[in-house]
C-alpha cells in the first residue's frame, strides 16, 4: 500500500521496526519497560532492605525467560537511525529495517547491570516465578507516603504499567532481531544493552520520578 501512495510522488518511505524500547519520557507511558523496572527497583530498595543489607532481587520470571535471547532497542540508538535514514534515501526507500542496540543478550546477561545501578543483587529465577507485578500491586499502600518523603514526582506510580513489565520480563522465547540490514546500508552504531536503562534510570533522577 505504501509502495503505491507514493508512486509518481516527491516523498518515498521505510519502515523501522524496534524491539522493546529503552528509554525516559517526561510524562507517563504505560508501554514503558524501564520506567517500571526503575520505579520497582527503587521501592524495593526501601521495602526490602534489612538494616544495612538489601535482600537480592529475584528475576521476575521464568527461568526460560531468563536465558531467551533479545535485542533491546534504546531511543538514542533508535533516534540516530532515524536520523540516518532521513539521510540515506537511496539506501532505505521502501525497504524494512530492524533496529536494536546490538548482538542479542539475555536477562542473566543484563540483569544484574541493571539491579547493581540501584545498589541491589540481581538474582537468578526463582522455582516458583517471582512476579513483580504481584509485589508492586501488594505494597500500593505504602506508594504516596515514599513518593512523600523523597519528594518525587507524582502520578508515576499510577501511571505505570505493571503488567506490560511484568510480560515482557516474562517471554520465554526467543525475539533477537537480525541487524544484517541496517549493517549492510553503514549503519554500525550500538551500544551495551544495558547502558540504554542505566540512561534512562538517570534521566528518572533527574526528573525526580525515583530517588
Amino acid at each position: 500500500m505504501m509502495t503505491r501512495a507514493c508512486e509518481g510522488k516527491s516523498w518515498t518511505f521505510c519502515e523501522i521496526r524496534p524491539d522493546a524500547i529503552i528509554g525516559f519520557v517526561p510524562q507517563n507511558n504505560a508501554m514503558n519497560m524501564a520506567q517500571g523496572l526503575g520505579l520497582f527497583l527503587s521501592l524495593w530498595k526501601e521495602v526490602e532492605k534489612q538494616g544495612d543489607e538489601v535482600r537480592t532481587v529475584p528475576f521476575p520470571g521464568s527461568r526460560e525467560a531468563f536465558e531467551a535471547l533479545h535485542t533491546d532497542t534504546s531511543q538514542d540508538i533508535l533516534a540516530r537511525f532515524h536520523i540516518f535514514a532521513a539521510g540515506h534515501r537511496d539506501l532505505v526507500s521502501h525497504r524494512a529495517f530492524n533496529v536494536a542496540d546490538g548482538a542479542a543478550v539475555t536477562w542473566k546477561q543484563v540483569w544484574p547491570e541493571v539491579c547493581a545501578w540501584f545498589g541491589l543483587k540481581g538474582g537468578e529465577p526463582e522455582q516458583r516465578s517471582f512476579n513483580a507485578q504481584e509485589w508492586m500491586e501488594s505494597h500500593q499502600s505504602q506508594w504516596a507516603d515514599w513518593v512523600r518523603r523523597n519528594g518525587l514526582k507524582e502520578g508515576a506510580l499510577e501511571g505505570t504499567s505493571w503488567d506490560f513489565m511484568q510480560a515482557v520480563a516474562s517471554l520465554p522465547f526467543r525475539r533477537d532481531y537480525d541487524l544484517s540490514a541496517i549493517r549492510e546500508i553503514g549503519f554500525t552504531e550500538e551500544r551495551q544493552h544495558s547502558l540504554g536503562y542505566i540512561r534512562t534510570f538517570e534521566e528518572m533522577r533527574r526528573a525526580k520520578i525515583i530517588p
